[in-house]
């Protein structure tokens, strides 16, 4: 009888060790996704500033039958600048699939800026702004997806014969990415977009009594974030609009009749907020 205690005693123990190699292997791997799996803030708001440059030039009909070039050029000048991010369900589910879901919003100004206009300095003030719903899916240390949004371009300027003030009002769609290159303190994220128009403010009808156009935009961002609340980013963006204009303007004194242009700009920003 003690050698068959003995034998059933050692069976136990085979058994044991036998069913807890997989529970130690599924702990590890669940371990190992969790870290692999990017923690995602649920808020980042960041302001600061940058540079900008701006370059717009038109071709447009000089009312005798010929056309004329139109350009303004901005330099290098001061941009404010803001940035908001918010994961609703970042941290009230496990399940990337919900904490994929994000809202964003981000802007710009230039106020009280100078710029010279056929030999003329004129005063000239910018704004935009850009709403987003965005999803982007976590998979180990990569975020893939895209974001659709609405967006406004204001572009204000002095009362002049050569360019008159814009309010272009958009729709965008693309794609994005983020990687993670070192977990939370270092990130690189790329955003693609294409831009639909469909107001132009007083561009509508200035060089024809019908405008149109399409947008682009590209966007590389190096961020982080730690876990006491700092945030940081340093963004590289490119807008480009093309336009179109066409009709007869029935504007008096008329500014054109009929052409096409372009719109460009490029901006860095470097920004700092908090982050939870």
């Amino acid at each position: 009888m003690g050698r068959t205690l003995r034998l059933y005693v050692f069976a136990a123990c085979i058994g044991g060790l036998v069913g807890a190699a997989p529970a130690h292997a599924n702990e590890d791997a669940a371990g190992r996704a969790q870290e692999e799996r990017p923690e995602l803030p649920v808020l980042v708001l960041e302001i600061g500033a940058g540079v900008r440059f701006r370059n717009i030039h038109l071709e447009v009909g000089d009312g005798a039958g010929g056309s004329e070039s139109r350009s303004f050029e901005t330099g290098a000048y001061f941009d404010f600048a803001w940035h908001l991010l918010l994961r609703p369900m970042a941290r009230r589910t496990s399940r990337p699939s919900v904490q994929a879901i994000l809202l964003q919003l981000d802007g710009g100004s230039g106020i009280a800026l100078r710029a010279e206009v056929s030999g003329i300095e004129l005063e000239t003030n910018t704004w935009r702004m850009l709403g987003q719903f965005g999803y982007l899916y976590p998979v180990r240390r990569l975020q893939l997806g895209g974001l659709v949004g609405v967006g406004g371009d204001v572009f204000g300027i002095d009362l002049n014969s050569v360019l008159p003030s814009s309010r272009i009002i958009y729709a965008r769609l693309g794609p994005a990415l983020c990687y993670s290159l070192i977990p939370r303190f270092l990130g690189i994220r790329a955003d693609f977009g294409l831009r639909f128009p469909f107001y132009f403010g007083a561009l509508e009808d200035a060089f024809g009594d019908r405008t149109s156009g399409i947008g682009l935009d590209a966007a590389l961002t190096l961020h982080g974030w730690l876990n006491v609340g700092f945030s940081y980013a340093v963004r590289f963006v490119w807008e480009y609009y093309r336009l179109r204009f066409s009709g007869s303007s029935m504007n008096v004194p008329a500014m054109g009749d009929g052409g096409d242009g372009n719109d460009h700009a490029l901006t860095i920003q470097f920004l700092f907020g908090w982050s939870l």
